[in-house]
């Protein structure tokens, strides 16, 4: 009887030593494979990291390139013609009309001069604007224009020139150009009209801004 119970101890002790053996075995083998687990997930997370940083520092880029040009356009003025020409009246042997420029920005606009021909053929903007006295341009200085002030500009046209315009003897050219300073610069906005015949008026051929 004695010898059973020592036989059974015996057997019960060498299955746990097996079944610890086991254990000990198999640990250090999981818990590399978990830490290598691991690192795979934080390498992926800072990649993740780095594109999320990037992606916002390329958007607050883009963010500031957008706020300099509302602040470039806004923050300026910008004068132009409010209407196309107006008859005025007939002064002798001249035709009188107008146009009404106006800052159409937020900011004053100094120091605004207004450059003006009259031509049978489409003028050359480049050579009106770079040699506008031998050209027999117009100079005049109009002054300052406050943010949303109109004013007039006149422009007087011989009686025989418009005569052989309507009876399409000839053509008729106005080319007028606004300059102005203000403080990001200059800058200008010019145009080039045309008299129609059929109808009597002024259609722009061509507009730009400088």
């Amino acid at each position: 009887m004695v010898i059973a119970i020592r036989s059974q101890e015996v057997t019960t002790e060498t299955t746990e030593n097996q079944a610890g053996d086991s254990h000990s075995s198999e640990n250090p083998l999981t818990v590399t494979v978990i830490n290598e687990y691991f690192e795979i997930i934080a390498v992926f997370l800072e990649m993740a990291v780095v594109i999320l940083l990037w992606k916002t520092v390329k958007d607050f880029a883009e963010l500031a390139k957008v706020s300099k040009l509302q602040t470039e356009v806004r923050f300026r003025p910008w004068v132009g013609p409010s209407g196309g020409f107006e008859f005025l009246r007939e002064d002798k042997d001249k035709k009188q009309y107008s146009i009404a420029m106006k800052n159409f920005g937020e900011v004053p606009a100094s120091n605004v001069i207004v450059t003006s021909t009259i031509s049978d053929t489409k003028p050359d903007k480049s050579a009106v604007l770079e040699s506008s006295k031998s050209n027999g341009a117009n100079e005049f200085h109009i002054g300052p224009l406050l943010p949303g002030m109109e004013k007039r500009y006149w422009i007087f046209i011989e009686n025989e020139r418009y005569r052989k315009t309507i009876e399409e003897a000839s053509n008729l050219f106005i080319f007028i150009y606004f300059s102005y300073v203000y403080s990001g610069g200059k800058s200008g906005y010019g145009m080039i009209s045309q008299l129609d015949s059929k109808t009597n008026n002024f259609v722009h051929r061509e507009m730009w801004i400088d």
